[in-house]
C-alpha cells in the first residue's frame, strides 16, 4: 500500500491514497495555520474510525441497530520520548444490548487493525531521497 503526503504550506500537509486527501496541520501557536487536526489528533482518530468500523460491523452481523453510536477518546502526553502514552477509548452506544453481544462488541473494538497495528509494534524505517 501507498501514501503521498504534500507539504502544502507552512507546517499544512495533504496525504493522498487511493484518490482521497486529509489534511494536517499545527494549531497557530506552534506556528501553523490551525487549518486541520495535527497528525497525532489525525493518529487518535484513526483509532477511534477504526474501532467504530468493527463495532458497526458486528452490529449488522448481530442485527443490532447503529444510530445515535459514537466512539470518545481522550489521550495523554508523556515525555522521554515524547509521545502519546496512553490513549481511553468509550463506545457509546445508545441502545440495550444482551451481555454476550456487549462482550462481542468490546472484542471486536479491541480487535481493530489500527489497534492491532499499534499493540504489535510495527517497523518503521525512514529514508531520505533526493
Amino acid at each position: 500500500m501507498k501514501m503521498e503526503v504534500n507539504l502544502e504550506k507552512g507546517y499544512l500537509f495533504k496525504a493522498i491514497c487511493r484518490g482521497h486527501e486529509v489534511l494536517a496541520d499545527q494549531p497557530e501557536k506552534d506556528g501553523g495555520s490551525d487549518k486541520a487536526v495535527t497528525p497525532t489528533e489525525l493518529f487518535i482518530a484513526s483509532i477511534g474510525i477504526c474501532i467504530g468500523y468493527y463495532v458497526v460491523r458486528f452490529c449488522n452481523r448481530h442485527k443490532l441497530p447503529t444510530d445515535g453510536m459514537k466512539v470518545f477518546l481522550d489521550w495523554t502526553v508523556v515525555k522521554d520520548p515524547w509521545r502519546v502514552g496512553t490513549i481511553t477509548v468509550e463506545i457509546h452506544y445508545p441502545h440495550e444490548i444482551p451481555e454476550a453481544e456487549k462482550k462481542g462488541l468490546l472484542r471486536m473494538g479491541h480487535a481493530c487493525f489500527v489497534t492491532e497495528t499499534i499493540m504489535n509494534k510495527p517497523e518503521i524505517t525512514v529514508e531520505l531521497k533526493s
